[in-house]
């Protein structure tokens, strides 16, 4: 097992998807758990900066689970990490010697916390711009609340999100009155 040098991730995703979208307060997610991610195959390429999990992936933090066909890492190395010591490699993600740029979940992605569940065909995660972008008849809800469209986009740092439908295809929000929001 291997872990991701990545704050939080799988909860900053979940948390984005359900939190903004019905203007929940949640609190910031913690990097300090440890990440598991349970595949058929990992495939990690230092030279390409990608490590690539295939097969069933099933990624968990604290109480976030993302499960989808495919997850890639795109990480950068640290600037020591690029310099290796004399007669030594670079160190890459895997060898805590990376930071994650972007990670992309394809092919039916489910991310779920709690009451908290988004579904997608693609989910894009930008650590420098805070963004994430479900893809492929985005749908989350949030115990009986539930909003869907082609795209949704959420940008953490600004508490925002925007639903996008597709051709022939409009943006749906059903808010049950009374329910957990």
């Amino acid at each position: 097992m291997h872990r991701l040098a990545t704050p939080g991730l799988l909860l900053i995703i979940c948390l984005a998807l359900a939190a903004p979208v019905f203007a929940a307060k949640a609190a910031k997610p913690s990097g300090e758990q440890p990440i598991h991610v349970v595949s058929d195959r990992l495939e990690v390429d230092n030279k390409s900066q990608v490590a690539t999990f295939i097969g069933k992936v099933k990624a968990t933090q604290g109480d976030v689970v993302i499960t989808s066909d495919r997850l890639m890492v795109y990480y950068d190395r640290d600037d020591k990490a690029a310099k290796p010591k004399k007669g030594k490699k670079p160190a890459g993600l895997m060898d805590q010697g990376g930071k994650v740029r972007k990670v992309v979940a394809l092919g039916h992605v489910k991310v779920v916390q709690r009451d908290r569940v988004g579904v997608g065909q693609k989910a894009t995660y930008w650590a420098g711009g805070r963004k994430i972008l479900l893809e492929g008849r985005a749908t989350v809800w949030r115990g009986k609340n539930v909003v869907s469209g082609e795209k949704i986009t959420v940008f953490l740092d600004e508490d925002r999100s925007v639903v996008h439908g597709a051709p022939g295809r409009r943006v749906t929000v059903t808010i049950v009155p009374g329910s957990q929001r």
